[in-house]
């Protein structure tokens, strides 16, 4: 028997439609198998696609399940950012409310009107340096860039994460620019259950903007990812790592996706204090797309 649930894309990240990063917001998801969400996902075909589930805390407004093409992650960027803008439009919000993920209770904080809102949430997940990554001569294989094009000094390639981890390599803007997928290379990474590289350069003066950043994952489904917020969310980890932050307040804009097309800002606020983290900010504009109904099979 065929029953089906309301779905909205919001393009997130961005307050402009088709640009940014592209989300599917399934609504009433408690009725959905593991296997339905991750069918539906790879029907959508974007990078991530979000489950809205009854919560199960009396002040949560709603839990979580985000899915890749490839599989579950415990958090993500935009569809959080995605979903509490989906949900503040629906219930006409504009205030603090707390999101449930399987990585924890996120407090977040929505408003806007009309198609276009923004939201911030606030990441219990504190950014965490978590081991060396892989030589950076093969990451400039996987990434088809020149010999010397990736930094092993300071800045050398680490595995750092805020709640899912990414391995970080820092490059000249135009390397980074440059870069593309290696199939046969990026295999022999072996990034086990890291979600990808984020490659990283300050970004061009006057830009507006402190990072240019872009992120590959094709192990998990996400060949490039247009906007990474939880890949942004690990990045002053990596930076701390290489020596390049001091103790106080940060207020970075992430760029990323603008060689796929889709244009992308990403806002990252933290504090350091005795040399270590006390807190970390994300967030961005998203802008509604379209509505519908997905179909499943009950």
């Amino acid at each position: 028997m065929s029953s089906t649930l309301r779905f909205e894309t919001w393009d997130v990240f961005t307050n402009r439609r088709y640009t940014g990063n592209q989300l599917a917001v399934i609504f009433g998801a408690d009725v959905l198998s593991d296997d339905a969400m991750l069918r539906i996902t790879r029907e959508f075909n974007y990078s991530e696609s979000v489950f809205l589930l009854t919560p199960r805390t009396i002040d949560g407004i709603a839990r979580l399940r985000i899915f890749t093409p490839g599989g579950e992650l415990p958090f993500a960027g935009h569809p959080t950012v995605g979903a509490t803008a989906a949900i503040a439009r629906q219930r006409n919000l504009s205030d603090a409310m707390v999101l449930e993920l399987p990585a924890g209770r996120f407090p977040v904080r929505v408003g806007g009107h009309g198609d276009v809102w923004h939201a911030e949430f606030d990441n219990p997940n504190l950014p965490t340096f978590q081991g060396d990554g892989p030589e950076a001569d093969r990451i400039e294989a996987a990434l088809a860039l020149p010999e010397g094009s990736v930094d092993a000094g300071s800045h050398a390639p680490r595995r750092c994460g805020a709640g899912i981890d990414f391995f970080y390599a820092a490059a000249p803007l135009a390397a980074v620019q440059a870069a593309r997928l290696n199939t046969a290379a990026w295999d022999a990474l072996g990034l086990g259950d890291a979600c990808g590289v984020l490659l990283y350069a300050p970004a061009a003066p006057g830009s507006g903007v402190d990072w240019h950043v872009r992120m590959f994952g094709p192990h998990i489904g996400v060949a490039e990812d247009p906007a990474t917020g939880s890949a942004a969310a690990g990045l002053p980890a990596q930076l701390m790592a290489a020596g390049a932050l001091s103790n106080g307040s940060y207020d970075w804009t992430v760029e990323q996706g603008v060689e796929m097309g889709r244009p992308s800002r990403i806002t990252v606020r933290f504090e350091i204090g005795e040399d270590r983290f006390e807190s970390l900010t994300i967030g961005g504009d998203a802008v509604g797309v379209c509505a519908g109904e997905v179909c499943w099979e009950s």
